[in-house]
């Protein structure tokens, strides 16, 4: 009879390849470096074939390594899967959902949704890690993650996804800024102007170019970031201004940090979730990811506006601890 790995083993093998380290992946697995090392080494006798490169520092996957920490993600994500479904069924939720978000998918926007959420099922934790969007398609495809948070999550047709919401995005300046008293502009205004943008590799970088060259409009790029934080630091610090989400520069504005002027004709961003496709007719998120998605599309979702998502938030934010 044929004898599988068993689910520990397939464990193990993946922390050590992740962390390029066998003292690392024992200690993610609470073992000792021996008993990680021969677990290992006995996987690859069975498999008949090296699967890690111990000649270099950090260690390196071999090509057959590769190959198989990918379909040993895949296997254990299903397997946590099942595991979360069968565990839940009649019983509250539990677990860990592991999120991996874009910087300007607003790092406020989910932290308070995550609290919101931990809160309310405490037996459920929510990690989320910030990367860029090609990265963040890299985990999920990678069954790494259980979920993506990215935007344009239509250009991946390798993976499952869902519209989180459509953003309106909009000018955003210092207060001295010559349009910082303005409610609105049309977008032909900006012609000439000094503005900080996003690194140009990025999707919401090329949505930007191509919303401004549609209507003609040449504004002077000054300097380009990669993330959203670092845009709105520059803005506050500088007479400079920026396109960006309106509801990732809400705090800024109400704290009179910085100003924010709509923009005609309106500009929007969809932001969506991607996971891994179905495969068969199994599910692919456990339960406690699927009740986080729930979440955030209550919370977050198409239906909701700015101002309804303020106002939750700040009922949230006012609860004690």
């Amino acid at each position: 009879m044929m004898v599988y790995p068993d689910m520990q083993t397939l464990g193990i093998f993946c922390d050590v390849a992740q962390q390029r380290s066998f003292s690392l992946g024992a200690a993610q697995q609470g073992l000792t470096q021996s008993a990680v090392s021969q677990r290992v080494s006995l996987l690859e006798k069975r498999l008949g074939v090296a699967l890690i490169d111990r000649s270099v520092r950090p260690l390196a996957l071999t090509d057959a390594g590769q190959r198989f920490l990918d379909g040993c993600c895949q296997i254990l994500a299903q397997y946590k899967a099942l595991e979360g479904q069968v565990a839940s069924h009649g019983a509250t939720l539990h677990g860990l959902v592991r999120v991996d978000a874009i910087y300007s998918a607003g790092i406020d926007l989910l932290n308070w949704i995550k609290a919101l959420f931990e809160a309310e099922h405490p037996g459920v934790s929510v990690r989320v890690k910030y990367k860029r969007p090609e990265e963040v398609h890299e985990q999920v495809l990678a069954a790494r993650c259980d979920l993506g948070i990215v935007s344009f999550p239509d250009r991946w047709h390798d993976v499952a996804w869902t519209l989180l919401r459509n953003e309106r995005m909009i000018l955003v300046c210092g207060l001295s800024h010559p349009l910082a008293g303005r409610r609105g502009i049309q977008v032909n205004q900006l012609h000439g102007l000094p503005l900080i943008a996003f690194e140009s590799g990025l999707p919401v970088a090329h949505h930007v170019r191509s919303y401004l060259r549609q209507h003609d409009v040449k504004p002077v790029i000054s300097n380009m970031f990669d993330n959203i934080d670092t845009i709105k630091t520059a803005v506050a610090l500088t007479s400079q201004a920026a396109v960006l989400p309106q509801r990732t520069v809400q705090r800024e504005v109400a704290s009179g940090m910085l100003a924010m002027v709509e923009l005609a004709p309106p500009l929007m961003r969809p932001v969506g979730l991607i996971h891994p496709r179905r495969n068969g007719s199994g599910p692919t998120l456990a339960a406690a990811a699927e009740g986080f998605v729930d979440c955030l599309l209550k919370h977050a979702g198409p239906g909701v506006d700015s101002e309804t998502f303020e106002a939750t938030r700040r009922r949230f934010t006012r609860q004690p601890a």
